[in-house]
């Protein structure tokens, strides 16, 4: 309890998904970023940016299984997408208005797969302001 508190003070969003998928959303700042990297238990990380770098928030994220069921369906409160997932392979689809992105990957139980996950300016659902405006490191 005490760790769901210090997280949810920070503005971190967790959650439970099907199949009891652990997930956080977050890192908009230095403090944010930090307090997610801590937790080794999370296996997937995903981060979401534009082309140049500009971090963004608000993706729609699905995480589907190897038989296409859902396992996480969450919208990012951040940059950062952490999961903590059964090893095996999966299918990530993010949305970011209006603009899809795919990607298949496989995850272990002991190792973090980091997956970033671009976007274009100049993609026509994408135009206007993007959200935080700090860049990936």
């Amino acid at each position: 309890m005490r760790r769901l508190l210090a997280l949810v003070s920070v503005g971190l969003a967790l959650s439970a998904n099907a199949a009891d998928v652990r997930v956080a959303t977050g890192g908009v700042g230095f403090e944010e970023r930090e307090t997610l990297e801590r937790d080794r238990g999370y296996n997937l990380k995903v981060i979401v940016a534009m082309q140049g770098g500009q971090y963004l928030a608000d993706v729609d994220v699905t995480i589907l299984d190897a038989g296409g069921t859902p396992v996480v369906t969450a919208r990012t409160n951040g940059p950062w997408l952490l999961a903590e997932l059964p090893p095996g392979r999966y299918r990530l689809v993010a949305d970011f208005r209006g603009a899809s992105r795919t990607h298949d990957f496989s995850v272990a139980r002991a190792q973090r797969q980091e997956i970033v996950l671009r976007w274009r300016v100049d993609e026509p659902t994408v135009a206007g302001p993007i959200g935080p405006s700090e860049a990936i490191r």
